[in-house]
């Protein structure tokens, strides 16, 4: 059975999707405005997104010839999914972890094994290479900061399971590592050819609504997996607002160690709650769970705050947001916390 994907509420205060809570700043926004006239709108795409491929490597530190862009990087790693496994294949990843997975490997007919995770952090490399080898799988695939825990490995540890891997497609999700405290992986994909990495743009930098994401790897792999690749992924606007939205990068990732800063400041207030359980994390959320969450989530919604619920189960995950919603979001949990006791 072909697995199903949850869409997010789309009003109230959205810290359900992971989203940049503020908009891009008007001089950005008059800038793509200001680019409209540029755009050939009567001719197609550039297939080969020169300008969008360069702008991307400059802002990341890698060659052009290393880069494919996505109508978001679900594009590309439903595309990769597609590309190295079919019926009688398997996946392997986390869990819990990006629910999209199961939904591109059911879509191709493999199956999904799923190795399960401590929420605190506490992962053994080792033994997840051990476990990886007893299955019968053609491909790894994890997000790393993972969604929804928001633990993150270390790029040696990433390094060991690529190397204990070498004839097989080793593919990072990094749609969370602008709000990590360790570095991406991205450098070690020119010298691993197993090794993918898929990034985004619809997070730290505030372009969700652009669809526009990026496969890194080796240029080789690059020129191979560009041969059957859709040649129109994105649209000319598209490719031409992130372009622009790119060139300022510096500033724009700010908004990012601002969020690592609410997010550490936000967890430190909340961990001694007995109401809930936060769990440290290296993303732009906080993953929790709560034996009376039904009363937490009515509690939110009498804010008109809308936070990931995860149905059927005890687990919510609250995206950072800006510093007021951060204070609502705090005066939620204290006044669940009296509630009970």
């Amino acid at each position: 059975m072909k697995t199903t994907y949850e869409t997010h509420v789309q009003t109230g205060i959205l810290l359900n999707a992971n989203e940049r809570s503020l908009p891009l700043d008007d001089a950005i926004v008059q800038e793509i405005a200001d680019s409209l006239g540029e755009i050939a709108f009567h001719r197609y795409p550039d297939s080969l997104q020169n300008e969008l491929r360069e702008a991307y490597a400059e802002a990341i530190g890698v060659r052009k010839e290393q880069l494919l862009a996505g109508n978001g990087s679900d594009q590309i790693l439903g595309y990769l999914i597609g590309t190295f496994l079919g019926p009688g294949k398997a996946l392997a990843t986390l869990d819990p972890d990006f629910s999209m997975y199961d939904y591109y490997a059911s879509s191709y007919g493999a199956s999904v094994c799923k190795y399960p995770i401590d929420l605190t952090g506490d992962f053994h490399v080792e033994d997840f290479i051990a476990w990886a080898k007893e299955q019968d799988i053609s491909m790894i695939l994890f997000s790393n900061p993972n969604n929804p825990s928001g633990i993150c490995l270390e790029n040696d540890e990433v390094l060991q399971i690529v190397r204990a891997f070498p004839e097989m497609p080793v593919v990072i999700d990094e749609a969370y590592i602008e709000f990590a405290d360790v570095p991406s992986c991205v450098y070690l994909t020119e010298d691993y050819a197993n090794l993918y990495v898929t990034r985004t743009l619809s997070k730290a930098y505030g372009l969700a609504g652009l669809r526009t994401g990026f496969l890194v790897c080796a240029a080789d792999n690059a020129e191979e997996l560009r041969k059957a690749y859709v040649p129109y992924a994105l649209n000319s606007f598209s490719m031409k607002a992130a372009s622009i939205v790119l060139s300022h990068a510096k500033e724009l990732l700010q908004y990012a160690e601002a969020v690592k800063a609410r997010r550490h400041a936000l967890y430190e207030q909340a961990k001694d709650l007995t109401a809930v359980h936060l769990y440290p994390s290296q993303a732009n959320f906080l993953y929790g769970k709560s034996a009376c969450k039904e009363q937490l989530l009515a509690a939110f919604a009498e804010k008109n705050i809308v936070i990931r619920n995860y149905a059927g189960t005890d687990a919510f995950r609250i995206t950072i947001g800006t510093e007021e919603e951060m204070e609502l979001i705090m005066e939620v949990l204290k006044t669940v916390e009296e509630q009970i006791r």
